[in-house]
């Protein structure tokens, strides 16, 4: 009986997005940040598990208010997989909501650094010595220096990435 009423299939998609997430936008912060493998699985981790929950909440507290009609669709949509009208104002949710979670991954992001600034002990700078004459000249890549260029990349990629796995299963 429990299988019949238990969302599985819902529970283990939000499962593998949440691993997918995390390691695209892991790699991501690594790269443009230049932060730590573990650090950044850290951080990722961390801001997708908090962003999932109060994704959560927030969903079972709108489908409380909703009316019998758009609780029974809405919900037929996300644990059954169905509901064909309801595309137009899907998109524009999922809009919202990826704009909503960049902003509170980014902001995420500043606060587990001030924590973790806080935790450390200051290093004493090195002395580098003077530079090489034969030294190659740098090479100009892209590099993006900001916490919120990083994450909007990451942000944009993972769920592009999810988007298209999805898509994919739906297809099939």
């Amino acid at each position: 009986m429990i299988a019949s009423v238990f969302p599985f299939r819902t529970i283990l998609a939000q499962v593998l997005i949440l691993f997918l997430a995390i390691a695209i936008e892991s790699w991501f912060l690594q790269k443009l940040l230049k932060l730590g493998p573990r650090i950044s699985v850290e951080y990722t981790a961390i801001l997708n598990l908090a962003c999932t929950f109060v994704g959560w909440l927030v969903f079972f507290g709108m489908e409380s208010v909703l009316s019998k009609d758009m609780r029974e669709r809405l919900i037929d949509y996300m644990i059954l997989g169905g509901g064909q009208d309801t595309y137009g104002l899907l998109t524009l949710i999922a809009l919202l909501i990826l704009a909503v979670t960049f902003l509170a991954k980014w902001q995420g992001l500043e606060m587990l650094e001030n924590v973790a600034a806080g935790t450390k002990k200051t290093a004493k700078p090195q002395f580098v010595g003077p530079p090489s004459l034969t030294r190659r000249p740098v090479k100009k890549t892209f590099q993006v220096t900001t916490q919120f260029g990083a994450v909007l990349i990451a942000h944009t990629v993972s769920n592009a990435v999810i988007l298209i796995v999805l898509f994919l299963q739906s297809v099939n």
